[in-house]
């Protein structure tokens, strides 16, 4: 599976997560316990519907700050937290402020992912 770290902050709090790079994504998600760890006040976020294989409910928007490979792209993402159970990875990088930004190529036979940042 595409996974690498990154780095996810919001207002001085930092986590260093495993990431999915997942172009079928929306946006980025993460489930709600990272983001109560960073400091996010769920009372305060706007709430959006999603649907996905994994069924459908609300999640919580929010915005942090996305940092891969120490500095070499970092950026604000609008996020979606909700209760996500995820497997060999804690958060999810997907079309909205992520492949809007950064083309990524697969490489399937290699097994390697190459991002090109602008």
């Amino acid at each position: 599976m595409p996974i690498i770290p990154i780095t996810i902050s919001l207002k001085g709090k930092s986590i260093n997560v495993e990431a999915l790079i997942d172009s079928g994504a929306n946006r980025c998600f993460c489930p709600l316990e990272i983001g109560e760890a960073l400091g996010v006040q769920y009372s305060a976020c706007p709430k959006e519907p999603v649907r996905g294989i994994g069924g459908a409910g609300d999640i919580y928007i929010h915005e942090l700050t996305i940092d891969i490979e120490h500095g070499i792209y970092k950026s604000k993402a609008a996020v979606g937290f909700g209760s996500f159970q995820l497997h060999g990875f804690s958060f999810i990088l997907g079309q909205k402020d992520f492949f809007e930004n950064v083309d990524v190529l697969f490489k399937r036979r290699k097994e390697t992912i190459e991002l090109i940042i602008p």
